[in-house]
């Protein structure tokens, strides 16, 4: 008689075969299966492979059934298949699998993986036992086919919205385990008391169930971890897009908008000062380096109070080359983007968070009209000062700039479309909820704006990789705006050396090429505006 299975490996399947690969050759659920059969012909660990079909029309399913004939050396059936018509929706199919297995552990598997590490059953089954006793959620490192780790486990509820932990790493960088709001569905492990507890997979999601199922898991209390023992790769590039609602953009969108109904936030680009409020003191804010900061309270902390401007920013541009390429790279970017008519020419470039207002201050200067607005009222004074000392002596091209002073917290002093484009700049790793900021910047903007985002590149270094607080990359901050803003059209412009320059425009309006990085402009000499 078989040992009940402490772990249950389930795999759904809809066209994974080689005819719905991109290059028409690889075999991708053949892979997966061959992988299975090498990693574990040697692992102690009574497990079962239970896979289910559903109504591919590809190789795959013929796949399938020949390794279903396969036995391992101890005579036991190699996978046990299930058949249906098609269904298209991942979480039925998901839950009918958990129903008919019998293990302890689950560990669902997407078609496309292919796992590397031998005896992985026995390394996850003794990463449950030795965990906490809350411990209920378990994903691997998954690599991209390059190697590099694609995914140490996700944050979902954080400043730079979902998020994938240590993207574009070197694998043998990420060696420790860590704690996480969410692991991917692609090769997901749980126990089963935490399944049925949770009553399963919600259906209602075409695609992101699990997304779902790791919220609910840590509002109830569990902990999920990403552990580097196991390594797998997802090959989904490798894959032709697979003609089914769930995985087109109305079935996209339309389970963002079930999971957005259900938690009151978005899952792509949540608004954190809804998640404080609605779920207080409750697990599900379990992060200390994110909900541990009071609302408000910057991570990179502000500039110092000026002075004097001996002491102020001015100061630093003025003897500092490196601060003063920075400040221009921003003004420049601005100018190319009117330039190429994003943003209306009859409204303002508004600058959110703007300091003593070296970059709306140049921007006046080359003939552009602008607004800063800034929280700190001593920030505001010296802008004004310096506004009134260059008046004095011949004033713009065009309007004097403006300075506002920002008194709600999240709120913009602006009415409705008042600014034409809306400048956020080294903003993006600083705000402790960032969407609030882009969702105020596309109001004021309208619906013929733009907001146009500007960081720099973050460095992939061993200190801290994990960090929530390093800035994100330009992936990162392109799926915020467009998931906050809800404009589609995303431009990046990017270098590849960390601490340089990235930007990201965001509008309605197609663009008709891409545009380059801004050139540096000749910079300018500011002088106190208390000299004569």
């Amino acid at each position: 008689m078989m040992p009940t299975p402490r772990l249950s490996i389930l795999i759904p399947n809809f066209n994974n075969g080689p005819a719905s690969s991109k290059d028409g050759k690889t075999d991708l659920i053949g892979d997966l299966l061959q992988s299975l059969w090498d990693t574990l012909h040697d692992d102690p660990t009574p497990f079962e492979i239970l896979a289910f079909d559903d109504g591919s029309t590809d190789e795959s399913l013929k796949t399938l059934r020949d390794w279903s004939q396969k036995t391992w050396r101890g005579g036991e059936p190699f996978l046990t298949l299930m058949e249906d018509e098609h269904c298209g929706i991942l979480s039925i199919t998901a839950n009918k699998l958990v129903r008919a297995s019998k293990g302890e552990f689950l560990a669902r598997l997407d078609g496309d993986i292919v796992i590397h590490t031998k005896n992985w059953a026995a390394t996850l089954c003794e990463a449950f036992d030795t965990g906490p006793k809350d411990l209920a959620v378990i994903g691997p490192k998954q690599l991209t086919p390059d190697g590099k780790v694609h995914s140490m486990g996700d944050f979902i509820l954080h400043p730079k919205g979902y998020h994938h932990l240590c993207a574009g790493l070197p694998s043998d960088m990420v060696t420790r385990a860590v704690e996480v709001d969410h692991v991917m569905g692609c090769f997901y492990c749980c126990t089963r008391a935490l399944y049925d507890e949770l009553d399963g997979y919600d259906e209602d999601y075409m695609r992101g169930q699990t997304v779902d199922f790791g919220m609910r898991s840590r509002l109830a209390g569990y902990r999920c971890w990403a552990i580097p023992t196991i390594e797998f790769t997802h090959r989904h590039t490798l894959r032709l897009d697979r003609a089914t609602t769930a995985d087109s953009e109305v079935g996209v969108d339309n389970s963002r908008q079930v999971f957005c109904d259900k938690w009151g936030f978005d899952r792509i680009a949540p608004d954190l000062d809804v998640a404080r409020e609605r779920y207080a003191n409750t697990p599900l804010l379990w992060n200390a380096q994110v909900f541990g900061v009071p609302a408000g309270a910057d991570t990179i902390p502000a500039s110092a109070v000026p002075a004097s401007f001996e002491t102020s920013e001015w100061a630093r541009f003025n003897q500092d080359k490196a601060f003063a390429q920075w400040v221009m790279f921003k003004v420049g970017s601005v100018v190319q983007m009117i330039e190429q008519g994003f943003g209306p020419k009859d409204r303002p470039v508004v600058v959110p968070d703007c300091g003593s207002g070296i970059v709306v201050q140049i921007l006046a200067t080359r003939g552009v009209e602008a607004i800063g607005i800034e929280r700190e009222i001593k920030h505001i004074e010296m802008a004004k000062e310096f506004v009134r000392h260059h008046t004095t002596r011949g004033g713009y091209p065009g309007k004097a700039p403006r300075f506002i002073h920002q008194t709600e917290l999240r709120e913009l002093p602006l009415g409705d479309s008042e600014a034409g484009l809306v400048g956020v700049f080294d903003r993006m790793e600083a705000h402790d909820n960032p969407v609030s900021l882009l969702q105020e910047a596309r109001r004021v903007s309208g619906e013929d704006g733009a907001v146009l985002a500007i960081s720099k590149t973050p460095a992939l270094e061993h200190e801290q990789p994990m960090h929530p607080y390093r800035p994100p990359t330009p992936l990162q901050m392109a799926g915020l705006i467009m998931a906050a803003t809800g404009w589609r059209t995303v431009i990046e412009v990017q270098k590849q050396t960390p601490g340089t320059p990235m930007v990201v425009l965001a509008t309605d309006r197609t663009m008709t090429q891409q545009p380059k990085p801004a050139e540096d402009l000749a910079p300018m000499t500011m002088q106190p505006a208390t000299t004569g």
